[in-house]
């Protein structure tokens, strides 16, 4: 139980993370613990992000889960370079969505239990 809340913070932690290198200012993270899934949704602004690296943000956070190999991964999420920890998450989670509007970048990703 405990592993499993820190795998989360970790998420949560990157997540923030990635959006501050983007240049961010302002930042909200909601996350939701239900029984079987927990669901991390943060907005950030202003962000300066390419068509180019949105792509490829939500080509890494679409890595599909390795539940097999998580053990090993989420001891790297935060440890590395900033596109291999979005991969890291891809792989330790579900579901990932990225949306830029305007300056504001949405992050949502969704790790099932």
């Amino acid at each position: 139980m405990k592993l499993e809340f820190e795998k989360k913070m970790k998420i949560a932690s990157d997540l923030l993370s990635y959006c501050h290198l983007q240049g961010a200012a302002e930042y909200h993270l909601d996350i939701k613990v239900n029984n079987d899934s927990a669901v991390f949704v943060v907005k950030a602004s202003p962000v300066k992000i390419s068509d180019e690296d949105m792509k490829m943000l939500r080509k890494l956070l679409g890595a599909p889960r390795q539940k097999e190999m998580e053990q090993g991964y989420w001891e790297l999420v935060g440890s590395s370079e900033e596109k291999c920890e979005m991969t890291l998450i891809g792989m330790m989670c579900d579901e990932a969505e990225a949306q830029l509007t305007g300056d504001e970048l949405t992050i949502t990703v969704v790790r099932k239990d």
